[in-house]
């Protein structure tokens, strides 16, 4: 895992997990507009409730926070990715846990990139899984592994706290924001605490891609969304 400061990458399987501590927490109003947001119950999951707006960063009131994902986005494509491509927003959306529940192995398909900021959450862990570990690709054997690491196992956990900082009602996170590849296997684990609140997003590419005498031009228009 390389880290650097308040950045952390992790190369899982080789997928560029992207891990960022900056400190950044919602305020009052940010949170309670949160919480008032219209919610549907789950059809397949008790005790979660998921937003009915899939932009709900286009909300005024959430800009700040929109801002600061944006910018945590530029920094995973340029400085981790390392590509000159633009990425926009597709979706994004709010969930509310209440009682012990979890959000189960799911990917987001459509979307290159996901990322997922922690709103309020005493102690949680996402979970990245794979079918088989890097070792066993290819050759499958059932290796006498000595200690987990991201070559060896079919599954990581990140493990997320939060601490009182000012008196922040305990809202700022130790890991903030993670962004991961859209197709890998992620899930959460049992919720213990009275809610949990996570915002979603998820991202894609536009521009033009390709040369402009390869014969591979490809001119990518992501839909603007609209504020409300």
């Amino acid at each position: 895992m390389n880290s650097n400061k308040n950045k952390f990458i992790i190369p899982f399987a080789g997928y560029p997990i992207f891990v960022i501590q900056k400190g950044f927490y919602v305020n009052d109003d940010e949170l309670n507009f949160i919480k008032n947001i219209e919610y549907n119950n789950h059809v397949d999951i008790n005790n979660l409730k998921l937003s009915k707006n899939e932009d709900v960063l286009e909300f005024q009131q959430l800009k700040r926070l929109k801002n600061f994902i944006k910018e945590s986005l530029d920094d995973y494509v340029s400085n981790i990715l390392e590509v000159n491509n633009s990425f926009s927003f597709c979706q994004s959306w709010s969930t509310i846990q209440n009682g012990k529940t979890k959000h189960p192995s799911h990917t987001h398909p459509n979307h290159l990139i996901s990322s997922v900021y922690y709103v309020k959450t005493e102690k949680t862990e996402l979970i990245f899984n794979i079918n088989r570990s890097i070792l066993q690709d290819g050759y499958y054997f059932k290796y006498d592994v000595k200690n987990h690491n991201v070559f060896n196992s079919h599954s990581y956990k990140v493990i997320l706290k939060q601490g009182d900082i000012d008196g922040n009602n305990g809202l700022v996170s130790e890991v903030d924001i993670i962004f991961f590849p859209g197709q890998l296997h992620h899930e959460s684990s049992i919720n213990d605490e009275k809610e949990r609140i996570v915002m979603g997003s998820s991202f894609f590419i536009e521009g033009k891609l390709g040369s402009q005498q390869g014969y591979d031009n490809l001119d990518i228009t992501n839909n603007k969304r609209k504020e409300y």
